[in-house]
Parts: structure tokens; sequence; C-alpha cells
């Protein structure tokens, strides 16, 4: 026999001696507000597994092979978190067009603001970014306070006289790590702070980033990297009045041992900004990104490397470590302070 039913049904059948296949239980609905319904436990019960909104708030790792189904399930996330407030995908491969409420083609529309309230904002991006090492960093914020776009900065940089021996060659090898923007520079925009447009942000929608227009790899990262601070100027400044939540697609692209993305896991949540960080390889992304994420939804892994550094971060007993390399394509293992250890779920959608 397979039955549905909520806590009292449950009670009933474990009093009687009715033989039951398979039971779902439903819960009252009350007690799914403000969370997020993935899926149900792979057992008996089948019991709801729902993450709470606050919880995705302090951030939340999804990690999978490539094929694993990690995709759909993080754009299922996108449209359900749209209740909650604002989503903002940056989408490195162009598949969230079918959930987006608007697209963003970065290269066709309008360009991606670079927030700038201090010279040392751009130059921490493009050294990121670009690996400058410090004298190239050092002339770059030299030249920036008199840049008013990324097209004069490089007309700046080139008509720079050097003051120092040193300074020859730092601005000739700038110039060449730089010389993409000469292409792409008017995809990107010096702005203010205080003149930020927050057309990405919209109450109930998703919008998507589409970043796969771009072939230059430098240049998707410094668009990433630029949203998403963007985002956080947006919210430290309270012109956007509610919760966002950021999907960051192919993470290790955009992450560095102390970088942007990094800095932002462990400092925007007081800003209501919640950042679902994604992944094909956990080992890439490194522990410091991961242990600042509360969430971890993990699908299927093959790498050994990976398959350690999830094992590591959830200190995962031995059963469920050998079900790493074994998930179906509508499972996953979730762990999260509302849970008292990772279950495995049956995913819904």
């Amino acid at each position: 026999m397979r039955v549905r039913g909520g806590p009292f049904i449950v009670r009933l059948l474990r009093a009687s001696n009715v033989e039951v296949r398979e039971l779902i239980y439903e819960e009252p609905r009350h007690l799914l507000e403000g969370k997020v319904v993935l899926g149900v436990t792979k057992n008996f019960l089948k019991l709801p597994v729902a993450i709470g909104v606050d919880e995705i708030l302090r951030h939340c790792l999804i990690v999978g092979s490539t094929g694993s189904g990690k995709t759909s399930l993080a754009k299922r996330l996108a449209k359900l978190l749209t209740r909650y407030g604002a989503t903002v995908v940056l989408d490195w491969h162009g598949e969230y067009f079918d959930v987006a409420d608007r697209t963003v083609r970065v290269g066709q529309d309008e360009p991606i603001e670079i927030p700038v309230e201090d010279p040392l904002d751009v130059v921490s991006l493009l050294e990121e970014v670009l690996e400058l090492t410090p004298p190239q960093a050092y002339l770059l914020t030299k030249i920036l306070r008199k840049a008013s776009s990324v097209e004069f900065l490089l007309d700046l940089l080139e008509s720079y006289v050097p003051e120092a021996r040193w300074e020859v060659e730092t601005k000739a090898s700038l110039l060449r790590k730089l010389s993409f923007l000469i292409k792409y520079g008017k995809l990107l925009k010096i702005t203010p702070p205080e003149k930020l447009s927050s057309t990405f942000l919209s109450r109930g929608k998703c919008v998507s980033v589409d970043l796969s227009g771009l072939r230059v790899l430098e240049l998707r990262r410094l668009a990433a990297l630029g949203v998403l601070n963007s985002i956080r100027y947006i919210q430290e400044r309270k012109l956007f009045d509610g919760k966002v939540f950021v999907i960051v697609e192919e993470a290790h692209n955009v992450t560095s041992r102390g970088g942007l993305l990094v800095r932002c896991l462990a400092e925007v949540r007081k800003l209501n900004v919640g950042i679902v960080v994604i992944t094909q390889s956990p080992a890439a992304l490194g522990f410091e990104a991961m242990n600042n994420t509360n969430v971890k939804i993990v699908k299927t892994l093959r790498s050994a490397e990976d398959m350690q550094t999830i094992a590591r971060s959830l200190n995962l007993s031995s059963d469920k470590y050998s079900l790493l390399s074994r998930l179906e394509l509508k499972e996953a293992l979730v762990d999260a302070p509302s849970l008292s250890e990772p279950l495995l779920v049956e995913l819904q959608g």
C-alpha cells in the first residue's frame, strides 16, 4: 500500500499492523513558509527536505561533475528564490534563458558597470583577474586617478611618460595584460557608487547576466566580478530594498585566495545578499570559499580529489562517502545547519 499523510497518519500507522510499502509524508504548509523545498528523503517515510531562506542568505554551495544535473537544480532554485527577493544569475554558458524573466547579454546590451569609489577598487579587480604584479598594480593606481572610462584608461596608460626606469618595463607589460580591453573596453563602464543602476535587481524576478558571448576568459571574470561588486555596493547604500540571491555559475573561474568572491562570502550576508556558488570542482574552489557556505548540496562526483575535499568539508561517514560517485540524476546529498546530518535526498522537479 502507498499512503500520503501528515503527522497524524504517521502516528496511526506506527500503532497499526497495516503493511505500507511507501509513505509520502506531507508537511503542513505553514511549516514550509520561508523555506525552499528541495525534495524528499530517500527512504520509506519520504520526508520533505526544505532549506530555510535565512540559511541560503548565509550562502549555498552546489557541486557536481559535468552532466550531474547541478545546473538543472540551480535553475529551479533560482526561480523558487524569487518568492523571497531578487535573483541574479551570473550565467557562464547562457543556460538560464528559460527561467529568467529578463536576460542581459553582456557584449550586446548595456555595458557592465564597474563601481569605483577609489582607484583601488578597479585595481583590486584587475589585479585579481589579470594577476598583476605589485609594480603593475601601483602604476595602474596612478593612471586610474585620472580615468573616467576603461577606454580612457588605455589612452592614459599609452601616453604616460615613465618617471623611473622600472616604470618603462612595467608600463609595457601592463599594456600587454590590458590589451584585451582595446577591443572590449566599451563593454565595461567605470561608475561612481552613488550613480549605480539597480537594473539587475527586480523584486520577484530572475535576471540572467549572460556571459557566454564573451570569448576571453579574463573578460568573463571581470564582468562577473563587476556585477557581484555592484550588487554589494547597491546593498551597502540601501539602493534596493529587499533580499538578493546571486547564482554564481563556474565559481572556480572567479575565485582566488582572498579574492572578491571569497571576501563577499565573508561579508555580504549582513547585507541581505545570499550567494549560491556552483562548481564542478570543489577542490579548485578551495576551502576558504567552501567553509563560508552554510548549505551544501552535493551531486555525483567522479574525481577522487573532489570527493575527498567534500568528504572532509562535510565530515562524511564511509557509507555516505561511497555514495558520492554513485548518486543518480535526481539524487543529492544535502547538508545544512537545520539538518542533523547530511541527508540523501530525492530531488523534485
